[in-house]
C-alpha cells in the first residue's frame, strides 16, 4: 500500500508542474485505461532520447511511456526542458493513470475497513536457573534431613512457547505450551519442600514428568461494545480475566509468592476451564470470573459446576490512574484442590479439608512519573475465612488466616535498563483456629534481585531469598529452621 501512495504522490506532483507551466485545455479529457492507447510516435521517442529518459523495455504505447516518465521524474533532482516537453505531451495519460490509481486506493480502503487479516505470532521465553539453598537452625534430625533432601546445587530450566492470533484486530486467541524440569514435589525451587514458599515463579514440570511439553494455557478473549471484554477458555487463569493487576512488582520474578499482590488467597494460581467478564470505563473497572480446576472432567461430582469441581469465583473492583492504582477483591474458593498455594504447611493442611474459604484482598501501588532514584511501591493484604462441611473434624483447623506484602522496585537504573527490587511479607498464615486459639504460625519471607540486561533479548538476574520460618507452626517446639536461597536466572526472549 505504501508503494501505491508513493506513485500517487509522484503523479500528483507531475500534474502540478504541468498546471504551473501552462493552462490545461478544457477539451483535454483524460482517456480511460480501458481504451486503446495510441502507439508511440517517432517524435515522442525523440523527446525521450533528448531527456535521457530510457527504459529497459521498448515503449509500446503512451501509457507505458507515462509510467516510464514517472520513474525518470522520481530519479531526477530537477525538471529539464526536455522533461518539461514530455510532461506537456503526456499530460492526458498522466491524469488517466492518477484517476485509475485513486479508484484502486478507494476500493482497497473499503476492503480494509470490512476485514482484518488474521495474524499469528509465536513468542518464546527460555529461562535457565542455577542455584541452591542453605539451611540453618537448631542442629538435629530435622535440620540434617532438610539439608540432605534440599541442600544441593542445581541447574534447571523453564520453556514457554506462546501462540497468539487475532481474527478481527480486537480479539485474542492465546495458546501457551510449557515444559521444564523443576519438580513441584521434591525440588525446593519447585515448591517441593520443606515448604511451598520457596517455589520460583518460573518453576514448572508437566504432570510431574521432566522435559515434557504440554498445553498450559488455552483461552479466547473478545470485546463486546465499548466497555465490555469477555474471556472463555479450557485452560485459563485468573490474572488474564482481571482488568487491573494491583501491583507493579516485580519486573523480573523470583518467588511466585510475591507475584500475588500480598494476597495469595484471593489472587491464587487456580487453572482450569472457565470464563470471565470485565467492565471498564475510564479509571474504574469491575471484573468477575469463574474457574473450575476439574472442569474438563466428566464425572458427576466434578465438571464445571460439580460439588468437587475445584472452583474459584472472583469479583474485583479496581481504580487506576496514570501512576497509581488500587483494587479490592472478594473470592470464594473450594477447599481440597490446592488452589491456595503459598501458605504455611499447617494452614495448607486445613485447606485440604472439604469446605469453602472466602478470601478478601486490598492491594495497591504507586510509581514515579519517570524512572530514577525513587522506587515504585506495591502493597497488599489478604484476609481469609474458612468454613468446613458438616462432618469434618474441626479440631485444630484454621478459621482465620492472613497475609501481606510490601515491595519496592527501581526500573531502568542509570539509563541502562537495569532493574532492582526487594520485597518482604508473610505468606498465608493461621491467625485463629476454630476453637478461638491463636497458633504460633508466623514466619517472614524476603527477596532481593537485580536484573541486568545483556542484550534487548537476554537478561541475567542474580537473586537471594530468605524464609525465617518455612515450617511455621509445624516447627518442633524449641527448635529453629531458616532457609536462604541463592540463584542466578538467565532469561532469553525470542
Amino acid at each position: 500500500m505504501s508503494c501505491l501512495h508513493s506513485q500517487a504522490w509522484i503523479r500528483t506532483a507531475s500534474l502540478a508542474l504541468i498546471l504551473a507551466s501552462q493552462a490545461v485545455s478544457a477539451s483535454a479529457q483524460p482517456q480511460q485505461l480501458e481504451q486503446a492507447s495510441p502507439s508511440i510516435s517517432p517524435q515522442l521517442r525523440e523527446l525521450f532520447q533528448q531527456a535521457d529518459c530510457t527504459s529497459a523495455q521498448p515503449l509500446r504505447d503512451r501509457y507505458q511511456a507515462a509510467d516510464v516518465l514517472q520513474r525518470c521524474l522520481e530519479a531526477t533532482g530537477s525538471i529539464t526542458d526536455s522533461l518539461h516537453r514530455l510532461l506537456n505531451e503526456l499530460q492526458a495519460e498522466l491524469a488517466a493513470l492518477n484517476l485509475q490509481l485513486e479508484r484502486v486506493e478507494q476500493q482497497t480502503s473499503e476492503l480494509e475497513s470490512l476485514s482484518f487479516s488474521p495474524t499469528t505470532q509465536l513468542r518464546g521465553v527460555s529461562t535457565f536457573i542455577v542455584g541452591g539453598n542453605v539451611f540453618s537452625g537448631t542442629e538435629g534430625e530435622l535440620l540434617n534431613s532438610v539439608r540432605s533432601n534440599y541442600g544441593a546445587l542445581e541447574f534447571g530450566y523453564d520453556q514457554k512457547l506462546i501462540l497468539r492470533t487475532s481474527f478481527t484486530g480486537k480479539d485474542l486467541l492465546n495458546l501457551r505450551l510449557r515444559g521444564g524440569n523443576l519438580d513441584t514435589t521434591n525440588d525446593s525451587f519447585g515448591g517441593g519442600g520443606p515448604s511451598k514458599l520457596s517455589e520460583l515463579e518460573v518453576a514448572f514440570q508437566q504432570n510431574r514428568t521432566p522435559d515434557l511439553i504440554g498445553v498450559n494455557r488455552a483461552w479466547y478473549q473478545f470485546p463486546l461494545g465499548k466497555d465490555w471484554t469477555f474471556t472463555l477458555g479450557s485452560r485459563v487463569n485468573q490474572s488474564v480475566m482481571l482488568a487491573l493487576r494491583p501491583s507493579v512488582y516485580p519486573e523480573d520474578t523470583v518467588l511466585d509468592l510475591f507475584t500475588q499482590g500480598g494476597a495469595s488467597g484471593a489472587y491464587s494460581s487456580n487453572l482450569g476451564a472457565g470464563g470471565g467478564v470485565i467492565w471498564q470505563r475510564g479509571p474504574l473497572s469491575v471484573s468477575a470470573n469463574y474457574i473450575a480446576g476439574r472442569g474438563h472432567e466428566g464425572s458427576e461430582s466434578s465438571g464445571l459446576i460439580g460439588d468437587e469441581s475445584g472452583s474459584s469465583s472472583t469479583l474485583q473492583l479496581g481504580y487506576a490512574r496514570q501512576n497509581w492504582g488500587m483494587a479490592a477483591a472478594l473470592v470464594a474458593i473450594e477447599n481440597g484442590f490446592g488452589i491456595i498455594d503459598y501458605a504455611s504447611p499447617y494452614t495448607l493442611r486445613s485447606y485440604e479439608q472439604p469446605g469453602i474459604t472466602t478470601s478478601t484482598a486490598l492491594s495497591g501501588y504507586w510509581q514515579p512519573s519517570a524512572d530514577g532514584w525513587f522506587p515504585s511501591v506495591s502493597l497488599g493484604w489478604g484476609w481469609n475465612s474458612t468454613r468446613y462441611r458438616e462432618g469434618v473434624d474441626r479440631t485444630g483447623l484454621v478459621a482465620i488466616s492472613q497475609s501481606w506484602t510490601v515491595a519496592v522496585q527501581w526500573s531502568d537504573l542509570f539509563n541502562t535498563g537495569t532493574a532492582m527490587g526487594a520485597a518482604v511479607g508473610q505468606p498465608v498464615i493461621a491467625t485463629a483456629l476454630i476453637d478461638g486459639t491463636n497458633p504460633d504460625d508466623a514466619g517472614y519471607v524476603m527477596e532481593w534481585w537485580t536484573m541486568l540486561p545483556v542484550t534487548d533479548a537476554i537478561t541475567v538476574t542474580p537473586a537471594l531469598f530468605f524464609l525465617s520460618r518455612p515450617l511455621g507452626a509445624d516447627t518442633p517446639e524449641g527448635q529453629q529452621l531458616n532457609q536462604l536461597g541463592a540463584l542466578v536466572k538467565t532469561t532469553l526472549r525470542f
